[in-house]
């Protein structure tokens, strides 16, 4: 059944809500986030870079969590709005969607042992993980499509690193202290008499 118009705005409108499906389904299977995702996780928000897509690894099939999640959004608005289809990389999967062509979720079997974080009971890959990949990409001349990527996340892991040792050693704060807020007298004598007023305090 094809999708009207009234459905895409009706899907358009609750979008925001499609984050929220994925990761309780990949909560739920204790898969691992890995890629940007779990890059931007574990470093300082001005050292992120946006991303759309959910890298995943999953000890089962990852056909059949693909096959779920498509599922579950497809129920939560009503329609046909996702596929499930072969990716590029040979065992993974991925999840698109129908409107835009843009692909939300790829799904691989996980072929080693990968060191995790929690955040909020989701699993993610650590850096030291991501840079294993990263050595692994940058050594294979069939990858060289993403190199520049590669050391671009690589440079911003590496920041993050320096990031945390100037917190420990005081020299920055951690992001999300507050600061002391200072004070900013004025004096208003000419209009006092009229105004009733001397000065005013007004926080930087």
């Amino acid at each position: 059944m094809a999708l009207t118009l009234e459905d895409k705005e009706k899907f358009l409108r609750n979008r925001s809500k499609v984050k929220k499906i994925i990761l309780n389904e990949i909560r739920k299977e204790k898969a691992i986030i890995f890629g940007a995702r779990a890059v931007n996780k574990q470093i300082p928000k001005h050292l992120r870079t946006h991303t759309d897509d959910f890298d995943v690894l999953v000890e089962g099939n990852p056909k059949k969590l693909a096959k779920r999640i498509e599922r579950r959004l497809d129920k939560k608005f009503g329609g046909n709005f996702y596929s499930v289809e072969p990716a590029s990389h040979e065992g993974t999967e991925k999840i698109r969607n129908n409107l835009s062509g843009k692909g939300v979720v790829d799904i691989s079997k996980r072929k080693d042992k990968v060191s995790i974080v929690r955040r909020r009971g989701v699993k993610f890959a650590t850096l030291k993980f991501q840079e294993k990949k990263i050595r692994e990409s940058l050594a294979n001349p069939e990858a060289k499509f993403r190199h520049q990527k590669d050391r671009f996340t690589r440079d911003r892991i590496k920041l993050a690193r320096q990031h945390k040792t100037e917190i420990k050693k005081g020299k920055i704060k951690k992001s999300g202290s507050h600061k002391k807020r200072r004070t900013l007298k004025t004096n208003f004598s000419n209009i006092s008499s009229q105004a009733g007023i001397s000065r005013i305090r007004i926080g930087l």
